[in-house]
């Protein structure tokens, strides 16, 4: 019996813990929904305020691709939310039908006590005590005339119970139907938002590939981009060797670092396939020759990034060119650097070890894809000789 019960008390508290997972993951699925959604609307008011101001291409095309990717975001979860509360509408009503043929059979039960009183008329229970022919028997027919009462009082309490029950499933049935009918408005918006967004986005690429100038403009704009980036890498590397001349008296020779170690084992940052390789190549999409300063890993949206050495966050927010952007700072001149990320995890200053993630992959013109570049002396070498060669 000891063990029943035991099994059953887990048998609870397995099915509460669950409850409380599925409630906590509701609560994360809307906090998620209103995180993609702030986006959504910073992104679009700033694009609202460079209307007509922004005359670079490249800034245009970042602006249309963030815009497309979370108006993507949230209409995924708005048609999950959809989902969700379709299924939560069907178990609703599966539950009332229930409710409601309960309280048909406990009303007939009712019904049936009623007759019976009414029939055997109101002194019908105080002639059966007085009838008998002792005390003991008028005790006992007391104590069992009590018990029917009390299950009369149940009876009764379970029928008032149901239709609280039933009021409260009409209600919360009510209360959804509202609510699906506002997240169908609003999933039918982003849907028409989302053609409108990839249109301009279209249009603008279309603009790229057929035009000489824009093409020119563009890659002109890649490459300050890229300067803009050196500048900040060479800045740092200036910094470190200061330091590390005015400690040159005072310190050993710092070991080789965990990059001059391991190279060509490094675990590559996120999972997917080579998709465009270090060097000079023809971007299909532009139709135009770009220096690649690192690889592009194409991989699957939100999926984790994560640093391939430990480090310290040197920057970590949005840069014209690479989307938002983490650079890493593994000592000894050696740099790593995360682009076109979703989500940003880290923050400018923090430090990371060795395969934490710093991110999620965000999506392109080209699809998924992770920019990954590893520095040496603040100059681009080719990623691929320093990663394992398992893909």
């Amino acid at each position: 019996m000891r063990k029943t019960l035991q099994i059953l008390y887990l048998f609870l508290a397995l099915a509460l813990t669950a409850l409380n997972t599925h409630g906590q993951s509701i609560d994360d699925q809307e906090d998620a929904l209103k995180e993609v959604k702030r986006k959504l609307s910073e992104a679009r008011a700033r694009a609202s305020e460079l209307k007509g101001q922004e005359k670079g291409i490249l800034g245009q095309l970042e602006r249309t691709a963030e815009q497309v990717r979370l108006t993507r975001q949230v209409l995924s979860a708005l048609r999950q939310k959809e989902a969700r509360l379709n299924k939560e509408l069907k178990t609703l009503g599966e539950q009332l039908l229930t409710t409601e043929s309960q309280l048909v059979k406990q009303e007939a039960l009712m019904a049936v006590r009623l007759r019976e009183i009414y029939k055997k008329g109101g002194l019908y229970q105080w002639e059966v005590l007085v009838s008998e022919r002792s005390f003991a028997d008028m005790a006992k027919r007391y104590k069992y005339m009590s018990l029917i009462t009390e299950q009369d009082r149940k009876l009764y309490d379970n029928i008032d119970g149901q239709k609280r029950e039933i009021v409260r499933d009409k209600q919360d049935r009510e209360s959804k139907l509202m609510t699906l009918a506002q997240v169908k408005g609003e999933t039918e918006r982003e849907a028409s938002n989302l053609s409108d967004d990839e249109a301009q986005q279209k249009k603008l690429l279309g603009r790229v590939q057929r035009e000489k100038t824009s093409k020119e403009e563009l890659v002109k704009e890649l490459q300050e981009s890229a300067k803009k980036l050196q500048r900040i890498i060479d800045r740092l590397e200036k910094e470190r060797k200061a330091e590390l001349a005015r400690s040159r008296n005072t310190h050993v020779p710092a070991a080789p670092s965990y990059l001059e170690r391991n190279q060509g084992s490094l675990n590559w940052p996120a999972d997917g396939r080579l998709h465009s390789s270090f060097g000079l190549k023809k971007h299909e999409k532009y139709n135009t020759y770009i220096q690649n300063n690192g690889i592009d890993i194409l991989s699957s949206a939100g999926a984790p990034v994560r640093s391939v050495a430990a480090g310290k966050v040197v920057y970590a927010e949005r840069f014209i060119g690479y989307g938002n952007v983490v650079l890493i700072d593994h000592q000894s001149g050696f740099y790593t650097l995360y682009g076109n990320l979703s989500d940003i995890l880290v923050a400018t200053g923090s430090r990371v070890e060795i395969f934490q993630q710093i991110g999620t992959v965000g999506g392109s013109v080209d699809g998924p894809i992770l920019h990954f570049e590893v520095r040496k002396g603040g100059k681009p070498v080719d990623p691929l000789q320093w990663l394992n060669k398992k893909r």
